[in-house]
């Protein structure tokens, strides 16, 4: 039960850290039209993209017959590059002279940049939020097996600000064990495929795919685990721009397209915790806690 308590816990605190960020964020994007809003968002498309498709597995053991389950919460936390802070912004509307300026992402510096136009104008350009790093927690459940097949899915909800309506995760994916028809093979070898979705209220809905080859070798408590993997990542996004109450919509690919996985998972009985590091155009790392039966 005291564990049971601790996910809990863990879900609702992220959740509500999550439940910050929309309000602030349309009401910055609002002030840019779709070609400076992609430039403004599309760190934030980068990064959701990579933490979302991170932690799917923590081995690739998977039994022929038999029950195999696991319950955790997998966090992840995403490197944000200095290039990822600003992004090159263009004056539009009726400012004169045109002018293309470096101005803060939605994870950049929330000091906002004014330019000086004619006749004493001035263009604003907002600031980001300051994100330094930007951690996910989502909960997650593994059942199996049959055939040497299990399910893995991710799901929450919460109502947030009536505004923005529900923070919302969905994910399921299948992987299938490719050693039990290699039984001499010294690892445990499988493939797996992941589709997600993630809504924040109305601002945005991203939608995620990993499909990939997982390898592991269990060495009495310890399992060292690795992946190769393809992703790719889209985030939808609508808003209404603040000058003249336009709706704009556009959409946004995620920079990720390979990525590597190398990991261990501590085994202490029915607990496991693991950690693991994931390469690529935007590289995540991963802790992941949780029970396992069957493993």
């Amino acid at each position: 039960m005291r564990t049971k308590g601790i996910f809990i816990t863990l879900i609702i605190l992220v959740v509500f850290n999550f439940s910050a960020y929309p309000q602030k964020v349309e009401e910055y994007l609002s002030r840019y039209t779709a070609a400076n809003g992609k430039g403004y968002m599309q760190p934030l498309a980068d990064v959701f993209g990579a933490s979302f498709n991170t932690g799917l597995f923590h081995s690739a053991k998977i039994k022929k017959k038999g029950f195999q389950l696991y319950f955790g919460l997998v966090g992840s936390d995403a490197f944000i590059g200095s290039d990822q802070k600003t992004f090159k912004a263009t004056t539009d509307g009726f400012f004169t002279p045109v002018q293309t300026v470096q101005a803060p992402t939605i994870l950049g510096s929330t000091q906002t940049v004014n330019v000086s136009g004619n006749g004493g104008t001035v263009y604003v350009l907002p600031g980001g939020l300051n994100v330094k790093y930007l951690p996910l927690v989502v909960p997650q459940l593994t059942v199996g097996s049959l055939y040497g097949t299990d399910l893995t899915a991710r799901f929450f909800a919460y109502s947030g600000n009536k505004d923005f309506g529900q923070l919302k995760l969905f994910a399921i994916g299948l992987r299938h064990s490719i050693s039990q028809y290699f039984p001499s093979i010294p690892l445990d070898l499988a493939v797996g495929c992941y589709k997600q979705q993630f809504t924040m209220g109305n601002l945005f809905t991203c939608n995620t795919l990993q499909a990939g080859a997982q390898a592991s070798k269990r060495i009495k408590i310890f399992t060292f685990y690795g992946g190769l993997g393809y992703e790719n990542s889209k985030m939808d996004i609508t808003y209404t721009e603040q000058s003249d109450n336009s709706k704009i919509a556009f959409n946004l690919t995620g920079r990720n397209t390979v990525r590597f996985t190398a990991g261990v998972t501590f085994n202490l009985g029915a607990f496991k915790l693991n950690v693991d590091y994931n390469l690529g155009q935007q590289s995540v790392l991963c802790a992941g806690l949780g029970v396992g039966f069957g493993e």
